[in-house]
């Protein structure tokens, strides 16, 4: 049945690091410490680069608020025809495709089920495929003597099996596998840039910067901070604006605190030198950051060796719906080779 059936589109938000927005961005910090409700009521946003691989989604650093709390304001809705693709499987963002811009992922819904369809489960996984990818790159607009059809209509076209449990069996004891291990690495790709969370975990302890041992050359900060919108690092320099760095003896430490403040970047507003002395915490000494940039990588690791273990899978799946859609020897060939 066509995929029309199965799908609402809901509206497109710009690109939250836009300079009109930055004042209303909020940290991933300040985030986890609201309740449910206040939570729901923040829209996250990932950029396109964090669309690691099918089935996983980097969380965002960033969400946005109105000032009145509320979920959209007038400045959207420009961009509400725009339209992103993506589904959520339960509370792991999957990725489905990524045509465009910023992608919403918290709480926005970008696919519903409706009654006597594929589950969203299933979709997951279909949209993934390479026959999939095939049908999207075929009809994708600007390709020679090719009709430039609307995304919304090119998903809509789609045809996807109604599966009963006895021919949906093989396809979806992998399909479960493939969703387990994505809300695996979604939890670690929410944690893998939180330094001071694998600190706590590693049990070592982090104090005000101005009390480490030897990690810190200078803090210049001419002038109480105004609103950053990013840091970023340049060996062992971290910039804040021009003219405000903090200037450190090693690229582990200037890593480290690019990692922990790229979570707190919206609490640093009017901050002096002195009060940033006694705001950024890390660990005491080189060795102990070292240890949890090494801890870091460890996670590193186990998301890839993860991803490895989906695409494996994913390949598994690909096989059984060729199974469903009847493709024959040589259509499964080509489909290997265009899409390997």
């Amino acid at each position: 049945m066509p995929l029309a059936r199965l799908v609402d589109f809901l509206a497109g938000i710009p690109d939250p690091m836009d300079k009109r927005g930055r004042d209303q961005l909020i940290g991933r910090v300040e985030w986890e410490s609201y309740d449910t409700r206040k939570r729901n009521r923040a829209v996250g946003f990932v950029e396109r680069d964090s669309l690691v691989a099918p089935h996983s989604l980097k969380p965002p650093l960033y969400f946005s608020r109105t000032p009145k709390n509320e979920l959209f304001d007038a400045r959207h809705e420009k961009a509400i025809k725009s339209s992103k693709l993506m589904l959520r499987y339960k509370d792991a963002p999957t990725t489905v495709l990524a045509p465009k811009y910023t992608l919403p992922v918290s709480p926005v819904v970008g696919m519903v089920p409706r009654l006597k369809t594929t589950p969203t489960e299933d979709l997951a996984v279909m949209l993934n495929s390479r026959l999939f990818n095939f049908y999207w790159r075929y009809f994708y607009p600007g390709q020679a003597g090719k009709p430039a059809i609307p995304a919304e209509e090119r998903l809509a076209q789609f045809m996807v099996p109604m599966l009963t449990k006895k021919t949906g069996a093989p396809f979806h004891k992998v399909r479960d596998k493939i969703l387990k291990l994505g809300r695996e690495n979604a939890n670690l790709l929410g944690t893998v840039d939180q330094v001071q969370k694998i600190a706590d975990r590693a049990r070592i302890q982090a104090i005000p910067i101005g009390e480490t041992e030897g990690m810190i050359r200078e803090i210049n900060v001419p002038r109480p901070l105004g609103s950053v919108a990013s840091v970023k690092r340049r060996g062992p320099v971290v910039v804040f604006q021009r003219g405000s760095t903090i200037v450190t003896t090693t690229e582990e430490a200037a890593t480290y605190l690019e990692f922990w403040l790229a979570q707190r970047f919206d609490q640093l507003d009017g901050m002096t030198r002195e009060q940033l002395e006694e705001y950024i915490r890390m660990p005491v000494s080189t060795a102990h950051v070292v240890k949890v940039l090494q801890q870091r990588a460890k996670i590193e690791a186990e998301i890839d060796a993860t991803q490895r273990q989906i695409r494996e899978l994913q390949t598994e799946a690909d096989d059984h719906l060729n199974d469903l859609y009847a493709l024959d020897e040589n259509e499964r060939a080509y489909l290997v080779s265009a899409f390997p």
